[in-house]
């Protein structure tokens, strides 16, 4: 997400220049995909937790628990996000779980998002609500219901090696068989090139677009990156070759592909 002048997220940049959230709540900020978001943070404070390690990641690299910090509870978060609503002068179009990892990690993640619902439906019905998830615990019958129950399901899809693109390796077909298990899905695609690899190569694409055909997502986003990564050797792909990426999943995918 980036934030506009006029909507800026209250978190700070790390020493490396990456942006870690300060609490539960961010924003609203303007998102490239999502329009005014507030964003959701489920994350111990001072801390960078995700069973992904991409070292394109705008929060940086994983981090230890900080001593101390604790997983804010569904109370919490449900008294946060009620008392933001509240005192916005204007509500966001979405409520967006993402923040300082990956929210699924949460250990009562099905409560919260009950939690969360319950406050939307009473304080901002018209507001949607989205997670942001990498689909590692889309397995699990508790996280695919509580995830099948939010408006919009962004899921991680990156072309390229998963050891490499994304920090950890895992197997990326059952991953996306556990995807298949989810309510229609919009996968965020995340193009970068680094020391030794390229997700914008035709290797990585061809094996992408397999994986997507597999899937069929309502939706396909495809972007790189728009601020500094964890790993600085991390670079952007130029938006011709994202254009060109768009161009063949259109021919292998029904839903909507854009590019941001």
């Amino acid at each position: 997400m980036e934030p506009s002048a006029a909507l800026r997220p209250p978190g700070r940049p790390d020493g490396d220049g990456t942006f870690l959230w300060e609490g539960i709540i961010n924003g609203p900020v303007r998102s490239r995909r999502l329009g005014a978001s507030l964003g959701l943070n489920l994350v111990p404070p001072r801390s960078k937790l995700c069973s992904f390690n991409c070292p394109y990641c705008e929060c940086g690299f994983n981090t230890p628990k900080a001593p101390g910090a604790r997983w804010p509870s569904p109370d919490v978060v449900a008294d946060a996000l009620a008392k933001t609503l509240e005192r916005l002068e204007r509500l966001p179009d979405w409520v967006t779980f993402a923040g300082n990892g990956e929210p699924t990690m949460h250990p009562r993640f099905p409560v919260v998002v009950a939690r969360v619902l319950e406050v939307r439906d009473r304080r901002a019905p018209g507001v949607r609500v989205a997670v942001m998830t990498n689909g590692l615990a889309a397995g699990r019958e508790a996280v695919r219901a509580a995830l099948n129950r939010v408006d919009e399901r962004l899921v991680k899809l990156d072309p390229g090696p998963v050891e490499r693109v994304n920090g950890v390796a895992y197997d990326r077909a059952a991953v996306v068989e556990q995807l298949r298990g989810l309510e229609a899905v919009t996968v965020q695609a995340m193009v970068v090139e680094g020391p030794g690899y390229s997700g914008a190569s035709d290797t990585a694409i061809d094996a992408w677009l397999a994986a997507l055909a597999r899937l069929e997502p309502k939706a396909v986003q495809v972007y790189s990156i728009a601020r500094p990564p964890a790993d600085a050797e991390v670079r952007p792909v130029a938006r011709a070759r994202l254009l060109e990426i768009a161009a063949r999943a259109r021919r292998v995918v029904q839903g909507r592909v854009e590019v941001f």
